[in-house]
């Protein structure tokens, strides 16, 4: 006698969607997001580099001066830069006064990245290398640190330099307790002067 056929009944309630489970899976992939976020967000700043920038003119100052500051500004959205300050060129090739800037950022490219970037901006501003023989400076801009690393240390000491860089906000970037006294002595140390107008030093 053959025996029945036993069919394995099927708990419908499995079907059933969960709101508490629903609610619990909800919960954990949204606070898996934030976390995530939090993680890329911490990451991120860990990775983020403070560099400083000297930027001078010589030739129509304050319109290359400020057309330098705009392309800076797309590379470095965050970056602070200093009030103008004018100078004496230092070189005898030199006809006209300097107008000069710094410029504080953050950013996560190498020192590499970032020199390649303002030689790109110096060309796109206008600089040429016909232009040193006349005496004439279009835009220059360099990297003077970079985190703690002092890579231009005998800009880094000039006078104005270091007036301007008591200026920026946080005290600004020295790494050595040298050069941080240097900037609280030269901060009333004589200048040219400085200047908000729209006149450039050749003018």
């Amino acid at each position: 006698m053959s025996q029945p056929v036993k069919t394995k009944k099927t708990n419908r309630n499995f079907f059933i969607f969960n709101r508490d489970n629903g609610t619990k899976i909800i919960d954990f992939v949204f606070h898996w997001s934030i976390s995530l976020k939090m993680c890329i967000f911490v990451i991120q700043f860990i990775s983020m580099n403070t560099i400083l920038l000297s930027i001078g003119s010589n030739t129509f100052a304050k319109t290359n001066i400020d057309k330098a500051k705009r392309m800076l500004t797309r590379l470095f959205p965050e970056i602070i830069f200093t009030q103008p300050i004018l100078t004496e060129p230092d070189e005898e090739k030199y006809s006209f006064l300097f107008r000069n800037v710094l410029a504080k950022a953050e950013t996560e490219m190498t020192p590499e990245e970032v020199i390649d970037k303002i030689k790109q901006t110096e060309r796109a501003v206008g600089r040429s290398p016909k232009d040193k023989y006349l005496g004439k400076v279009i835009i220059d801009i360099d990297l003077l640190q970079y985190n703690n690393e002092i890579l231009r240390p005998g800009d880094l000491e000039r006078d104005y330099v270091q007036q301007l860089l008591a200026t920026l906000p946080q005290a600004a970037l020295p790494a050595t307790s040298e050069t941080s006294e240097a900037a609280a002595e030269d901060a009333s140390a004589p200048v040219v002067g400085t200047y908000d107008d729209d006149t450039d030093p050749e003018d």
